[in-house]
């Protein structure tokens, strides 16, 4: 079912901003993208961020063969067919094409085409030798000129730096909300929402936090615990339910919508002692040694990071852990190392679904089917 009042809410939330005078950058999210810069400009990132349906993806085979990613599919879907949940995408004024993943790319360049929206581009290296974050600084660079020729008017460190800190203290707040035990469902929403809102949902997030505290005991789980990771699960998709009717209860997130988001930040004594503030953004781009992109050895550190989990988690309650490892159809970058991350951790005692799926609902029997027996297994 459709969270009709998450997107209703947002939607009033775009157009009290674009008659702020507010204009708003849409991008295929990822880990990488420096959404401060925006905010220091003026502008409003808005991430799609959004899951599909079997409408969507086909509507998308105009522009793109059912081999490509689902997820990307769906984007190009909603931008076709335009539903009626979904009309805020209509105040989006540029489009940034990046390059997380060929279909990141695909989609986001056919949306800018196909659909009049000027086009702003964002590249970073799939390396992190010292060349290549020369060019993440010139990108940067790149990037800022082109926002400050939209604005006509200069993006000051000053303001940048302001932008970075308010960034840094919203994750901070998700870090200490994603620690509570709370029911995985219902912790995936708020996490949702406040990457959909960024830090203007700063305040709603402190009082969740405080609510949630006080009734820390309310949340009685007999479900199995599990870490998802993988693919992200985006607003509206069906698979959470799934997952939880299966018996299973995730605890932690280890997506971009998730850990991979809001681990990233930046120590206040750097911050305070850099004069350049692109800088901050080349310096979390090569701390960012867990994220899905393609860099040296990350699937072995993203294997000893859900080891580590694992092992505080035991420690902690005494309970062990699962992994369900989500794959979007055509993910080729998880998806081409899902045997050898099972393995791997299998190797260990910690069992593992690899599930793949697109968002066709005809599947979600068999996909029940999966997590169920999955679960009864462990």
């Amino acid at each position: 079912m459709e969270d009709l009042e998450l997107l209703s809410d947002f939607s009033s939330f775009l157009k009290e901003k674009k008659e702020e005078g507010k204009k708003i950058i849409g991008f295929i999210s990822h880990d990488n993208i420096p959404e401060e810069l925006f905010d220091a400009g003026g502008f409003i990132p808005l991430r799609l961020m959004f899951g599909g349906n079997d409408d969507l993806m086909t509507a998308s085979h105009d522009f793109l063969p059912p081999s490509t990613c689902a997820f990307a599919q769906s984007c190009i879907g909603l931008f076709s067919l335009k539903p009626r949940s979904y009309k805020f995408l209509e105040f989006i004024d540029y489009f940034l094409v990046s390059n997380h993943c060929v279909s990141d790319i695909c989609a986001s360049e056919i949306i800018s085409k196909y659909f009049n929206i000027p086009r702003l581009n964002f590249y970073i290296s799939y390396t992190k030798t010292n060349n290549s974050l020369t060019y993440l600084k010139l990108e940067l660079q790149d990037l800022k000129q082109n926002l400050e020729s939209i604005m006509g008017s200069k993006i000051e460190n000053e303001d940048l730096l302001n932008s970075i800190k308010k960034y840094n203290n919203f994750k901070k707040k998700l870090l200490e909300f994603n620690k509570l035990y709370v029911k995985g469902s219902e912790k995936l929403k708020i996490i949702q929402k406040a990457l959909l809102f960024g830090p203007d949902f700063h305040p709603t997030l402190e009082n969740i936090i405080q609510k949630y505290k006080e009734n820390s005991n309310d949340f009685e789980n007999t479900s199995k615990d599990v870490i998802l990771t993988g693919c992200s699960i985006f607003i509206n998709d069906y698979i959470i339910d799934l997952i939880e009717e299966g018996g299973a209860n995730i605890v932690f997130y280890d997506t971009w919508i998730g850990n991979s988001y809001f681990s990233q930040i930046i120590s206040d004594d750097l911050i305070e002692a850099e004069k350049d503030p692109l800088n901050l953004f080349v310096h979390r781009f090569n701390k960012n040694i867990y994220g899905d992109h393609s860099v040296p050895n990350f699937l072995e550190n993203k294997i000893a990071q859900i080891l580590d989990m694992y092992h505080q988690y035991k420690q902690k309650t005494g309970k062990k852990l699962a992994v369900i490892n989500h794959i979007i159809k055509f993910c080729d970058h998880i998806s081409i190392m899902s045997s050898f991350f099972k393995n791997k951790l299998q190797d260990q005692g910690i069992p593992v679904l690899n599930l793949e799926r697109d968002y066709s609902k005809a599947n979600k029997g068999q996909l029940s089917t999966r997590i169920e027996a999955f679960l009864e297994m462990i």
